[in-house]
């Protein structure tokens, strides 16, 4: 079976923009509920990440900053820079991955992965993806990538319960 949204805790519906991507850029298309939102603050180590508002507002950290990008703007977040997003009210907007990498498919396997009671993947889970998509995983910011890459090495040997 295949998911094509994210998990609805996150408040998002995610579909593919197959005319607007190409091996240079990934672009899907998000309605977002009043509070959807990227979950925590996180850092995309190659890649440029570009919210193109059409509905709504989002409020947008960028490093220190707090913007709100509502309808007719757009936000770039250069790789490398800790950012995430919530939606103020209902909202759509193109997100935009220069360059592109796989990240349609790292985020289809990061919603298939099960989750816990509190709707959290599983750590082992977790770990196996950061190794599978090490260029478009979504990591930590404050924590050094090769700390979290020697973590998810020994993190990923963990197997899940069986159910």
């Amino acid at each position: 079976m295949r998911r094509k949204s994210p998990p609805r805790r996150l408040g998002l519906r995610v579909r593919r923009d197959e005319a607007g991507s190409n091996a240079d850029g990934g672009r899907a298309y998000v309605e977002a509920a009043e509070g959807g939102n990227s979950g925590p603050r996180h850092i995309h180590l190659r890649q440029e990440e570009r919210f193109l508002v059409h509905t709504g507002l989002l409020l947008v950290r960028r490093g220190r900053e707090r913007l709100r990008v509502g309808a007719g703007k757009d936000v770039r977040i250069p790789p490398k820079v800790a950012h995430t997003f919530r939606a103020e009210e209902k909202s759509a907007f193109t997100v935009e991955f220069r360059p592109n990498l796989r990240v349609w498919k790292f985020f289809t396997d990061l919603f298939a992965l099960p989750t816990g009671k509190r709707g959290n993947p599983r750590i082992g889970d977790l770990a196996r993806l950061a190794r599978a998509y090490p260029d478009e995983f979504l990591y930590l910011p404050y924590i050094p990538v090769a700390i979290q890459r020697a973590l998810a090495a020994q993190l990923s040997k963990l197997r899940s319960p069986s159910r």
